[in-house]
């Protein structure tokens, strides 16, 4: 079978969806993305980027209505969110 299958349901409690954009010290997210670099690493985001500097990342809660505007859709559900308020 090449389908791709589910193998487990993860209680979603437990999960945290990671939003973008990433706050992070301009010094420390100059050394992570440097270190990256020179180790030939592919980070995703700034808090992989953290992560594998040995940082801590601190998971601040928010709304699910700070999101990243990159289309037409984004701005159209901004603007969908901005009119509820």
């Amino acid at each position: 079978n090449c389908l791709p299958t589910i193998t487990a349901t993860l209680d979603r409690r437990q999960l945290w969806a990671a939003q973008t954009p990433q706050m992070v010290r301009y010094g420390l997210l100059c050394d992570a993305l440097n270190q990256a670099l020179a180790l030939g690493d592919a980070v995703t985001d700034e808090a992989s980027a953290v992560e594998r500097l040995g940082a801590d990342v601190v998971v601040v809660e928010n709304t699910q209505q700070n999101i990243k505007i990159t289309t037409a859709d984004d701005l159209q559900m901004a603007t969908f969110f901005l009119s509820l308020h």
